[in-house]
């Protein structure tokens, strides 16, 4: 009988616990949301675009999440991970922008980021810095 009275408070903390896994913590989506408004704001997004960009960048801050172990158990391992990541999320906004204009904007946004890039290589080669310390710069500029 002791063991009937037991079970409901065991099954409660069982569908609690798997709300919690399930569901991607609420700074995640913040984090998400936010970068979503910027995103339909600067790139004019209709409702289904938006929809589209909130999934993109729910899935990006889940990625991050999964790698933060990485970051400072591994740290090429994390570097690898973040630029996939980075591609990744870049690749799959751009096939949701559907007009020349959010696709020129797009590009432009691409072209200074390439650009603020060799621009820190440069500085950075000058400073005689490590590939390493080179790499993480190169990871650090990053837009979308």
């Amino acid at each position: 009988m002791k063991q009937f009275a037991i079970l409901p408070f065991f099954l409660m903390l069982l569908q609690s616990l798997a709300a919690q896994s399930a569901s991607p913590s609420s700074a995640n989506q913040d984090v998400a949301r936010d970068a979503t408004d910027a995103l339909v704001k600067k790139y004019n997004l209709n409702a289904d675009q938006s929809k589209q960009m909130y999934q993109i960048q729910q899935r990006k801050q889940r990625n991050l999440a999964d790698i933060q172990a990485d970051k400072t158990s591994n740290s090429a391992l994390y570097g690898a991970k973040l630029q996939a990541i980075q591609k990744g999320t870049l690749n799959s906004i751009r096939g949701v922008l559907n007009n020349k204009a959010q696709v020129d904007l797009y590009n432009k946004t691409q072209a200074e980021v390439r650009r603020k890039k060799a621009d820190k290589r440069k500085e950075l080669m000058v400073k005689k810095s490590s590939k390493a310390e080179i790499d993480a710069a190169m990871l650090e500029i990053y837009a979308e």
